[in-house]
Parts: structure tokens; C-alpha cells; sequence
């Protein structure tokens, strides 16, 4: 039996959005140390006890305020522990003003709150803060700490150690906006007799300088010595001993622990068996050919290729990037095409099945042995369906398109919510015939992984190269708008602006740093059988990098979307040796947003300097810092401490209509083959749960981790385009992979909803806009869509700038004597203590506004 023998530091978490990041601090700078979470409200009925297990405590931030119980829990119950129970402890901004009200302090609102704020703090010199001079850390807070230290009353027991003084920070040149705010602000405290520390800002944020974080040493060192001088020893643990029976540490793609997953290629065999068409979804073989042809170019485009397959009014999806004008955010377009034996999955909120679907025939599968969880069920149904060998430079083999929409989002964050009767909240059809275009290298992939479908793929690729008369037509879209006769239903000014006041409420109160709040126009529109046409005139005013067009089961998007949520890479090794594959995951958050021609136009265009200087306001950096750090928060959870990098921040990109402040976040994931198989005898899937995703509670102590550096493997290959139609099979097959592995799929649940659509902390803004927008649902808006790809790559977009409509809300009006649509399209803005009703109302028009010319 092993025994942990480095250092244990037990984390209380508030419900917070940053807590990850602390923890990858902890866990990086300080040698053999490792970190237990619990939250503030864990029963732990003998706390004296429980923390005989550790070393130190740090009792993190979060919303609220420190005199309300529930918003601090245990954090609390550290100040009043016995003489000799006494444990060193780091209060962390909710925690630090916990720790001043303890012993005689107030807390009180801020005037002018500082969310994402980097102030210049005038440390004392003096203990935890030794041999620092100057410290500029990023802040995060509504209220602020008050002590009288020259009175003899209890809270004399506490000692300053840092200060934020506005007349240094004027001299330096930081913000200046909070001319309402007291001259000073106290920063950080220490207990006189106790080892008892605080700070007020945030050490882990992206933004705090090098010298900010050095606390975090020399607090370690103080607790050290402070108990080696009081002999407090911590006992050793087994590494399988669970180190808080009470807690329930769960995977994040699953609401609880659950039985070992079967293996989902049983799941066309539940459906109909006498009329089902068995397809490779299905099949129990050993490897599934990718079947592929490569052509030129040559004039195709995605409009062209959909006009040549006559696609028609059918279920399609098309994921598209030739208006892209930045090769980092994507390269290739991808055309899902679906039959009459498309595999469909569909899941609402609430539900403990998932609907599989084929053709007339349909089964509920339980999710109770993936967790009670539906991400569970997808990680394991995609893992029946690895595949490598593929093409490298084609991202999509094949594999799951579709959607999430933002309430099947929050159900991951467990706020309250209920779904629409008979509308999917995820939708996701497996696609095993598409068009890929790679704009980059100008080439067209034809791709089938159904068996024996070398034909389709002959004969598609022919179609496509025959395409003389087709490209003999004008091919531009000629579409007025007019002709819908559209009706709007815009949202009301006094009734937003009221929205605005309530989150700046909330804001002031120590509720949130951020809301993004948002609300919805309705479009009643002449029906439109065709719906493409109209998605072409939209990508014709709209040119963005993820752009798409999804027709799943009633349901119709429209999106010109400009974000990226996450992308993941496929599991690559960096040698053929090597037992570890890695995988790169992407988020690209945007906040902030400049017109190119603020006047229209045919006005004049600003140029990137001047973009660049408009996006430097302390408003638009602050809310982007704050979706950062929430971010970083989101991956450090699954990717660990260590493995988070951000190799672009808050960099200004210059698009054909705007200019967007961007932030590039990345994680490294390493996947591990058990049985470490050769390229040539990798072994097939079979009916044991070996593939099922981690279905039991995480909790194994944070003692058994590792850490490893950042890195980032590109998976790409110089290859030169295609001059003549060629064809190549190539050969995938599955690998059976540990259930403990994590994937991009993990990452992908424990980060919904999008961050840049919530606001932080992210689960009370959730809960706090859910109130507040009354409780509407956002639908398809504010959700996410994209692709799971079989070689173990995906690729996710939130969807913003974008209609959606159902086909059961189409009607036959009888004074217009024709059938209408009713097409939804939403919009919203980030609302933060520095935001004006003014500012915030314009660019929720703006957005929509976008978005709504399409209609007339």
C-alpha cells in the first residue's frame, strides 16, 4: 500500500468561478503539495476533527456576503476553533472579509465596485508580504473590509499588511474611475497570535503580476513553521482511503455516481430489430473504413456543392467557415448529409432517457449507467465510434452534429429549469456521409464511413467535378428581404433598462462580478419551404468564422456566429513509442466589439489603431479578463493544475465588419492507452465496459495527481493541394481506451453554459439572470453547436447572431392568407458595475440588429 507523503492543503470552495485557478497556483508554485476541495456547505459534523487531515486551509471567494451564513458555511466555523485546534488558514477575498468581520471588522459596498480591475497595492513589507514593494493584482469585489486598528476593541487582534491607495494608484496610472471610493482600502490582514491570514484580491487571475502571487510562498512558509513551532502533525493516508466520506466528488459529465456503461453498439439492436437497417453506428466490427476522395477545388464552394446535391428541404447540417478570413479560427467547412437511416440522438432536460432515433423506429435508452448523465452517455457512445488512421488534415471523419441548447446547458450546472414539451434541448445526428472543404489547402474530402460505400462516394465525387452547367449560372443570391412581409416584435426599452438596474443591484451587493443579460425579438414571417435561400443572404451580410446552417427534426438555425467555444484536437502521440497521446483544447472568448465603419458603409473605416485604443477601456478589458479567468477555471477542472496556458490575451482582431477583442485559452489533455496497441494490431471494441466513461465519484485524493507543463501538439501536415481527382481508402480502426481517460467531451460538459453567455461567478449568474429575464427561455440562443468527430476531435460554436424557428409554431394566417414562421433571434450584453443603460440597451440593438436586416 502507498502512502501520501507531500503536503495537504484542504481548499473551501464558495460556489465560486475561480476556484481552479487558486487551486493550479497551489499546486504549481508549492513544492509537494496537493489540494482536497469541499464546498461551504459539506455536513461535516466534526470540523476540529476532519481537519487533523491538513496542513493549512484556504478559504477561497465567491458571491455574497460574508455576514449571510449561507454564503460562507465553513469558512465561518475557522475563526472559532479551539485553542488547540487551531489550523493556518488563507482567507482569499470573500474569505479575508470573513475573516475581518470574525474578529471585529465590517464589510460594507464598495461605491464603485472593482470586478477584472488591476490596482497597484502598497504592501507593508512585513510578514506574508516580506520583501515585496509593489504588487499590481487583479481585483474582484463589490464590498470592501473596514477595521479600526488604533481602537483597543476586538478586531485589534488583526494587523494590515497591504493597502490600495488611490493617490499611488493615480501616480501609476491605473484606473481612475473610482473617484466615489474611500482614498484607501485595506488589502490584507494578519492575525496577531493566530495563523490567521487574508487578501482581498485575486493572485490566480491571469492579469496579477508575478510579485502577487509570491504571497502564496510565503504564507506556505509561515505555515510551515507555524506548525513545526506548535508540533501540529497531519496523519498519513492511504491512497485509497476516501478523505471525506460525506462528499461526492463527481465526474463532470454525470450528475452521480452510476453502474459500469455497456457498450453502446447494443443500441440499434433495442430499436425495431425486424426493420431496422443495421448500420456501422451499430455493428460490432473490429474497424470501420473510412472511405474518402480527394478533389481539387476548382470553383466549388459550399453554396455550389449544396445546389449540385440538390439538398433540397430534407435534414442537413452545414458547418461553415468559407467566409472565414482568419485561419486560426478554422480552415475547413463541413456538409453533414442525413438519410432514412440516420442514427439520431435527442435528450429534454429533466429526462432520465435519451431517444435514439432511426428512421420510424425509436427507443429510449436509461441513462442511469452512464451517471444519470447524458454527456456520459455521448462520451460513451463516441467511444464505440473511435476511430484514427484517418486523414489528419480533415478534422471530420464523421460523428455526432448538432446542438445544446443554453437551458440543457444549465442543467449541467444543476440550476432549477424545465424544458419545452417536444422540443430536444440536445439534438445530435451521426453523420457518416459529408463534403469537407478545405479552404486552406483547396480541396474538396468526399467521406463515407458506412460500409461498402466506395460507389456513393464515386459518384458524388463525379457529380461534383461535372459541374460545368451549374457554374454557367450567376451564382449569387438574389433574395429581398421584402418579400417576406415581416412582422417584429422588438424588445422593450423600459423593461430592459429596469434589467440592467436589477444586475447592477445584484452587482453592488457582492452577487456577482458580471450578468450577461439578454433578451429576444420574434419575427412572424412568410413561410419559407426553403430556408437555405435565406440563410445565404444572412451569410452574405454576416461573413463569420462559424457560421452554420442545421435542419435537425423541426428545428431550423440560422447562425453567423463570430465564437468559437472550444475546440478539441484528436489524441495524438508524439511518437510511436509513446503509451500517452495528447490533445489540445481551444476556447476562444469574445468580449468586446467594434464597428469597422461606425457610420454605415459607405462611411469612413477606423483603422486597427484606432479599434485597438477603443477596446482598451477598463470596461471591455475587464469583461473579457472576467470570462478569462472563468475559463481557465472551467479547463483547470478537468485538465488539471499546470496544464492551462493563455498564448493570446485580449488581442484586438480586425474582421471585414468589425474588430473583436480576443482572448486565446488552451489545455492540454493526456490520454493514456492501457494496452498501448501498434498501429497495425490495435484491438477492437467489444461489449465490455472498458470504453464506459467514468461513471464512479472522483475521490481519489488530489494527493495521487501529477503535474506536467503545458503543451501543444499540432496535429496538422504539410500537404500539397490536389491537382487531379484522386481516391483513397483509408483504414480506421478503434482503440479501446481507460475509463478513467479524460476527453474533449469531458471538458465540454464541465464548461457549459458558455461563459461569455453567463457571467461570473457562473452557477449564481445563472441562477440570478434566470430571474431576472424572467424566467424565458433562451432556446437554441445562447447555447452551443458543432461536432464530435469518431477520430476523437470536436468542435463547438455559441450560437449568437443567429434565428432559429420550430416548424410547429408555423401557422396558416387567414388575413394574410398564407402560412407564416416564427423565427426567434436573440441578443444581449455583458452588464458590469461600470456599464451605463445607454451603452448596454445600444448594443443589444446593435446586435440584433444584425441579425434581424435579413428579414427586411
Amino acid at each position: 500500500m502507498s502512502y501520501v507523503t507531500a503536503s495537504r492543503i484542504l481548499f473551501i470552495d464558495a460556489h465560486d468561478s475561480f476556484t481552479n485557478n487558486i487551486i493550479s497556483l497551489l499546486e504549481t508554485r508549492l513544492a509537494a503539495v496537493h489540494v482536497t476541495v469541499i464546498k461551504i456547505d459539506e455536513q461535516i459534523p466534526d470540523l476540529s476533527a476532519f481537519l487533523r487531515d491538513f496542513d493549512a486551509v484556504v478559504a477561497g471567494p465567491g458571491p455574497g456576503h460574508p455576514g449571510n451564513p449561507a454564503d460562507v458555511g465553513l469558512i465561518a466555523e475557522l475563526w472559532q476553533l479551539n485553542a488547540e485546534d487551531v489550523i493556518p488558514v488563507l482567507g482569499i477575498c470573500l474569505g479575508f472579509q470573513s475573516l475581518v468581520m470574525a474578529f471585529g471588522g465590517t464589510v460594507v459596498p464598495l461605491p464603485e465596485p472593482r470586478h477584472g480591475m488591476v490596482r497597484k497595492v502598497t504592501p507593508s513589507n512585513t510578514s506574508i508580504l516580506k520583501g515585496v514593494t509593489d504588487i499590481s493584482p487583479v481585483q474582484y469585489h463589490s464590498l470592501y473590509a473596514l477595521a479600526d486598528f488604533a481602537s483597543g476593541s476586538g478586531h485589534f487582534d488583526l494587523e494590515p499588511l497591504a493597502w490600495d491607495f488611490q493617490a499611488h494608484n493615480d501616480l501609476a496610472g491605473h484606473v481612475k474611475e473610482h473617484r466615489s471610493n474611500p482614498k484607501a482600502i485595506l488589502m490584507a490582514v494578519k492575525h496577531r497570535t493566530k495563523p490567521f491570514y487574508g487578501i482581498q484580491y485575486h493572485p490566480e487571475s491571469i492579469c496579477s503580476d508575478e510579485a502577487s502571487q509570491q504571497i502564496v510562498d510565503e504564507w506556505w512558509a509561515e505555515a510551515r513553521q507555524w506548525n513545526r513551532r506548535h508540533k501540529r502533525e497531519t496523519r498519513f493516508i492511504p491512497f485509497d482511503k476516501q478523505y471525506f466520506e460525506p462528499t461526492q466528488f463527481t465526474d463532470p459529465l454525470t450528475h452521480g455516481g452510476g453502474p459500469k456503461t455497456p457498450s453502446l453498439r447494443q443500441i440499434g439492436h433495442h430499436l425495431d430489430s425486424d426493420n431496422l437497417v443495421e448500420t456501422p453506428a451499430m455493428a460490432d466490427q473490429s474497424s470501420s473504413p473510412v472511405i474518402s476522395q480527394a478533389l481539387p477545388l476548382d470553383g466549388l464552394s459550399v453554396p455550389l456543392i449544396w445546389d449540385i446535391l440538390q439538398l433540397g428541404f430534407g435534414d442537413v447540417v452545414v458547418l461553415d467557415a468559407e467566409s472565414n478570413q482568419r485561419a486560426e479560427t478554422g480552415t475547413h467547412s463541413i456538409i453533414g448529409l442525413l438519410g432514412p437511416t440516420t442514427l439520431k440522438l435527442e435528450y429534454s432536460i429533466g429526462s432520465d432517457n435519451i431517444k435514439v432515433r432511426q428512421g420510424p423506429h425509436s427507443h429510449c435508452s436509461d441513462l442511469a449507467p452512464y451517471g444519470n448523465g447524458v454527456f456520459g452517455f455521448l462520451k460513451a457512445f463516441m467511444e464505440d465510434r473511435r476511430a484514427v488512421m484517418g486523414d489528419p488534415n480533415v478534422p471530420f471523419w464523421g460523428g455526432l452534429v448538432g446542438y445544446i441548447s443554453y437551458e440543457a446547458c444549465l442543467e449541467t450546472i444543476d440550476i432549477p429549469i424545465s424544458g419545452q414539451k417536444d422540443r430536444p434541448d440536445i439534438s445530435f445526428a451521426f453523420i457518416e456521409r459529408s463534403i469537407v472543404i478545405d479552404h486552406q489547402r483547396q480541396q474538396v474530402h468526399v467521406q463515407s464511413i458506412k460500409p461498402e460505400d466506395a460507389e456513393w462516394v464515386a459518384a458524388t465525387s463525379s457529380s461534383l467535378t461535372k459541374k460545368t452547367v451549374v457554374m454557367t449560372r450567376q451564382h449569387h443570391i438574389h433574395f429581398d428581404p421584402f418579400v417576406l412581409d415581416s412582422i417584429f416584435s422588438h424588445p422593450d426599452r423600459d423593461s430592459y433598462t429596469t434589467k440592467i438596474r436589477k444586475c447592477q443591484d445584484y452587482i453592488h451587493s457582492g452577487e456577482s462580478y458580471e450578468l450577461c443579460l439578454t433578451d429576444q425579438a420574434a419575427v412572424d414571417s412568410s413561410h419559407l419551404r426553403y430556408p437555405w435561400i435565406l440563410y445565404l443572404y444572412l451569410r452574405s451580410l454576416n461573413a463569420a468564422p462559424f457560421a452554420a446552417y442545421i435542419r435537425l427534426d423541426g428545428m431550423t438555425l440560422l447562425s453567423s456566429s463570430p465564437e468559437r467555444f472550444m475546440r478539441w484536437t484528436r489524441p495524438a502521440a508524439s511518437d510511436t513509442h509513446s503509451v500517452e497521446m495528447k490533445s489540445t483544447v481551444q476556447f476562444r472568448p469574445i468580449k468586446g466589439t467594434v464597428k469597422r465603419y461606425p457610420d454605415g458603409p459607405d462611411g469612413p473605416a477606423i483603422t486597427l489603431e484606432e479599434a485597438t485604443a477603443l477596446l482598451a477601456t477598463p470596461k471591455e478589458r475587464a469583461e473579457n479578463l472576467m470570462i478569462v479567468d472563468l475559463i481557465r477555471h472551467d479547463l483547470h477542472g478537468v485538465v488539471g493544475s499546470g496544464n492551462v496556458c493563455v498564448p493570446k490575451l485580449m488581442v484586438v482582431e480586425e474582421y471585414a465588419t468589425l474588430f473583436q477583442l480576443v482572448t486565446v485559452v488552451e489545455g492540454t489533455l493526456t490520454v493514456t492507452d492501457p494496452n498501448h496497441p501498434s498501429p497495425s494490431n490495435v484491438p477492437s471494441l467489444t461489449t465490455s465496459s472498458q470504453n464506459s466513461p467514468s461513471t464512479s465519484p472522483s475521490r481519489t485524493p488530489p494527493s495521487t495527481s501529477t503535474k506536467s507543463s503545458v503543451t501543444s501538439h499540432d496535429q496538422s501536415h504539410p500537404h500539397d493541394p490536389t491537382t487531379t481527382t484522386t481516391t483513397t481508402t483509408t483504414t480506421t480502426t478503434t482503440t479501446k481506451q481507460s475509463k478513467n481517460n479524460k476527453t474533449g467531451i469531458d471538458v465540454l460538459a464541465a464548461s457549459l453554459p458558455p461563459g461569455s453567455m453567463t457571467g461570473a461567478p457562473k452557477r449564481r449568474s445563472c441562477a440570478l439572470l434566470r430571474q431576472i429575464e424572467e424566467e424565458k427561455p433562451r432556446g437554441i440562443y445562447s447555447g452551443v453547436v458543432g461536432y464530435m468527430d469518431v477520430g476523437g476531435g470536436g468542435d463547438f460554436s455559441v450560437v449568437i447572431r443567429s434565428a432559429f424557428r420550430w416548424d410547429d409554431e408555423t401557422y396558416y394566417d387567414d388575413g394574410w392568407r398564407e402560412k407564416r414562421d416564427m423565427w426567434t433571434v436573440g441578443a444581449g450584453g455583458a452588464v458590469t458595475a461600470l456599464s451605463t443603460e445607454e451603452g448596454e440597451w445600444e448594443e443589444m440593438v446593435a446586435k440584433l440588429g444584425s441579425t434581424l436586416r435579413m428579414f427586411g
